[in-house]
Formats: structure tokens, C-alpha cells, sequence
């Protein structure tokens, strides 16, 4: 007898994994704040005040006049000298016309003279300027400070997917006997 000979041939089966991991995915937005300031304002309106002051009645207690008074009065006092003046240049000519009125030269040292001029000296009023006053003002407008603000909340969005696990046949196992 011959002994039997049994060839046994195993190829083991193996199974295939497909693994899908977890995952998270988070969308997160920052909240946000939009703040518009105003600043405080302050509008002010001023009217200065005024100082009146007429010192004509001083002016007349001393004798003095006003700028224009005083300059009509200058003018008027220029006409009556050029007229005066007139008069003597003729006057000088008519006493040296008349051979009995002297020598020439008396006569025009005479007509020469200056003549006399009144000066008042240390002059103080009588009556005081009279002060009046109109008081100035401040008007204001106040607006306060303002903050205006906006709040955006914040958002978290969670887009979660399962592991998960497939199982496949890789390689079928098998048994192979021979004789």
C-alpha cells in the first residue's frame, strides 16, 4: 500500500477595510461693532459790547470845537487872513503912493509887525464827556456727545460628517485539497 499523499492548500480570506474619519468643520464669523461718535459742539454767538462817549459839551465849556466845527472854523479864519492880507498889501501901496506919510521903509516895517494872537493856556472842562455803554452778549448752542453703536453677533456653524467604517471582501478564502 502506498500511502496516500493529501496535499491541503489554505489561502486564508481577507477582509478590506474603508474608513471614513470624523469631521468637523466649524465656520465661525467674529461679532462686530460699528460705533459712530459725535463729538460735543459748542456754536457761540458773540455781539461785542459798545462804549459811546460824546465829548462835545467838554468841547463847549472850554471854547473848543469838533474835528469838522474846527476845521470850517480854520477855513473861514484863512478866508478873513487873505482877505486882511489883501487889504494891508493895499493899504502898504496906498502910504507909499503919498509922499507925506513917511519913508519907505517905516512904512513897510510897520506894515511888517506881526499882530497879536490871544492863547489860553491849562483849559479843563466844566462839563464832563457823556459815557453810555451797551453791554455785549454770548449766545450758545450745546449739543452733547453721542456714541451710536451696532452690534453684529458672531455666528458658529458646525458642519459635522460621521465616521464610518466599510467592511469588503478583499480575497475570498479557499481550500485546495489534493491526492
Amino acid at each position: 500500500m502506498r500511502p496516500i499523499e493529501i496535499q491541503i492548500h489554505q489561502v486564508s480570506g481577507q477582509l478590506g477595510l474603508n474608513i471614513t474619519q470624523p469631521n468637523i468643520n466649524l465656520k465661525i464669523t467674529a461679532p462686530d461693532i460699528e460705533m459712530k461718535t459725535t463729538p460735543v459742539n459748542l456754536d457761540l454767538t458773540i455781539e461785542p459790547p459798545e462804549i459811546f462817549i460824546d465829548s462835545r459839551a467838554s468841547f463847549d465849556s472850554m471854547g473848543l470845537q469838533g474835528t469838522y466845527s474846527f476845521a470850517n472854523s480854520l477855513a473861514e479864519e484863512a478866508k478873513q487872513a487873505c482877505i486882511q492880507g489883501i487889504e494891508k498889501r493895499v493899504s502898504v501901496m496906498h502910504q507909499m503912493e503919498d509922499p507925506h506919510s513917511g519913508s519907505v521903509g517905516q512904512i513897510i516895517a510897520a506894515a511888517s509887525k506881526p499882530r497879536e494872537k490871544q492863547v489860553v493856556i491849562g483849559l479843563s472842562p466844566s462839563v464832563g464827556p457823556d459815557i453810555s455803554a451797551k453791554l455785549g452778549t454770548i449766545k450758545g448752542t450745546y449739543t452733547p456727545a453721542r456714541i451710536d453703536a451696532t452690534v453684529k453677533e458672531g455666528t458658529v456653524t458646525n458642519n459635522f460628517t460621521w465616521g464610518k467604517v466599510d467592511i469588503y471582501m478583499e480575497r475570498e478564502p479557499s481550500i485546495d485539497i489534493k491526492t
